[in-house]
């Protein structure tokens, strides 16, 4: 590695503005919510895509791999951090740019900078008869990087990796690459990037979802821990049928107490179960199931309204399901507010649980938020002392596939000495990603070490099962087995070294090497 020729050639060719070697800078982008150390040589900060070529060039010139980011918000995966020692970050953020917006065929094209806050400010400014699908990942999070990583959110255009195209990639080798709209002439090469350390994408295309004439939003509410089965079974089908198009997720009672509120001061020594959640969250008018769900349904007045009676049939018996327009939501929380005002404390009570509940009612209408960022510190004052690790395996859509996963997992958080939050996302009619997080304090050592061991042991024993993550922390990222060998030791190896033969572009991500 030729680094202070690779930092020369860079400072003379993109500006010393742009090249970091030390400072602040390298801190900021080694920190991570795993507890890892990494070494990182240097930070560089292109402006635009003719910026990024002679990054790579010269990356391949003197022998410096690079490790890209957009906006290095892959919080509980890794953050900004690569995924070995010696990378020089090559940070994206700067590229922000909204480059078209197509108010006929609904879509975008966004630099990796764009975040979730201003593609929704500007589709707001612009009148825009379409919402976009937003995650859980904040106001900050990147447009492009949530799509890389294979991501998911809340609406019918909830599986990012279906809702984009257009893909304009640096290749390792230093060729600029523009991959185009599909359908059309020969291979789809979009996918080629997501999970992939091919090349540098510096903008893709994103499908907007035109808005919607009515939506209401859902809760089906099931009390027995037993029901987790059927609840998984009829929502699959109600997906399935075409009656609920967006992502359905199922959270445990834990996921809802750690998304809405910091820790209770009662339990800061004692690990909290989904019963004692789902006491602390229910209230005499609104209770908290051991299993609650929640989705959206879009369309015509009509359409909407048959929907919400299949449903009352479909989950009678099972347990109870509760629509919200947006008016209902607005007059319930009015009402609250003011009987809270009277000195009333279930009316405060019914307020916090409607206000923890608006979040993820405006997420499923494309307003993105940072509720869940805020909260999600949950044992810890500082985001900076947050140890959060998450592991997310992909199932199939059936019942004993999710009791699967909650009986693999639970043994080993309480081992650990863990809560075990847990949400199982239906992204499409017959997956469900599971997202189980682990939550820590980095300022003890020893919760460092049990939350590195939880999580390995946890893609350990799903792996026995045949059962691979939807997405990795770079944990270990670089050693990740593929359910057959020939994916990575055969193909992408080979793609690797076609596209990036000197191996420039992020060693390790994904285990894929030439």
């Amino acid at each position: 590695m030729e680094l202070e020729s690779f930092l020369s050639e860079l400072r003379e060719r993109i500006g010393s503005q742009s090249v970091f070697s030390e400072g602040i800078e390298l801190q900021e982008a080694a920190h991570n919510t795993l507890a890892l150390d990494r070494k990182i040589v240097a930070v560089i900060r292109p402006a635009d895509t003719p910026g990024v070529v002679l990054a790579v060039q010269a990356a391949n010139a003197h022998g410096v791999p690079l490790y890209p980011i957009s906006r290095g918000r892959n919080i509980g995966y890794g953050s900004k951090a690569p995924v070995v020692d010696g990378c020089a970050v090559l940070d994206l953020s700067g590229m922000n740019a909204i480059r078209e917006y197509d108010p006929v065929l609904g879509s975008v094209v966004v630099e990796p900078g764009v975040s979730q806050r201003q593609l929704h400010a500007f589709l707001t400014e612009h009148s825009a008869p379409y919402i976009m699908d937003a995650t859980g990942a904040g106001l900050d999070a990147s447009i492009l990087g949530n799509t890389l990583e294979g991501g998911f959110g809340h609406t019918p255009y909830g599986n990012h990796r279906e809702h984009f195209c257009d893909a304009e990639v640096v290749l390792g080798d230093g060729t600029l690459l523009e991959t185009g709209r599909f359908p059309g002439l020969g291979p789809d090469l979009k996918g080629l990037f997501v999970q992939s350390n091919f090349g540098v994408v510096t903008a893709v295309r994103i499908d907007l979802m035109p808005r919607p004439a009515h939506y209401e939003s859902f809760i089906v509410r099931v009390d027995a821990d037993a029901g987790l089965e059927k609840l998984t079974e009829r929502l699959r089908m109600l997906r399935q049928e075409g009656v609920v198009a967006s992502c359905v997720h199922m959270a445990n009672a834990t996921r809802y107490l750690v998304s809405s509120r910091p820790c209770p001061p009662e339990f800061a020594h004692t690990v909290i179960t989904s019963p004692d959640a789902r006491r602390l969250m229910s209230t005499k008018l609104l209770k908290v199931g051991l299993w609650n769900a929640a989705g959206g349904l879009y369309g015509l007045p009509g359409s909407v309204a048959a929907a919400k009676r299949h449903m009352r049939k479909m989950f009678n018996g099972l347990g109870e399901v509760r629509f919200f327009s947006n008016k209902r939501l607005g007059l319930l929380m009015e009402a609250t507010a003011r009987l809270g005002n009277l000195g009333l404390q279930i009316g405060r009570d019914l307020n916090q649980s409607l206000v923890s509940f608006q979040h993820i009612h405006e997420l499923m209408q494309g307003v993105p938020t940072d509720e869940p960022y805020r909260n999600i510190r949950w044992r810890v004052s500082e985001h900076g002392d947050l140890g959060l690790i998450w592991f997310s395996p992909a199932l199939d859509a059936t019942g004993d596939a999710a009791r699967l996963a909650v009986d693999l997992a639970r043994p080993l958080f309480r081992k650990q000495g863990f809560e075990m939050p847990l949400t199982l996302t239906l992204v499409t009619p017959n997956r469900i990603v599971g997202i189980f997080n682990i939550a820590f304090d980095q300022r003890d050592e020893a919760q460092c070490k049990r939350a590195q061991e939880l999580y390995f042991t946890l893609k350990e024993r799903f792996a026995a099962q045949g059962i691979e993550p939807y997405r990795s922390a770079i944990l270990g990222m670089e050693d990740l087995e593929y359910n057959g060998a020939e994916k990575k030791d055969v193909v992408l190896a080979r793609l690797k070294n076609a596209l990036d033969p000197n191996g420039i572009i992020a060693p390790g991500r994904y285990a894929i090497k030439g």
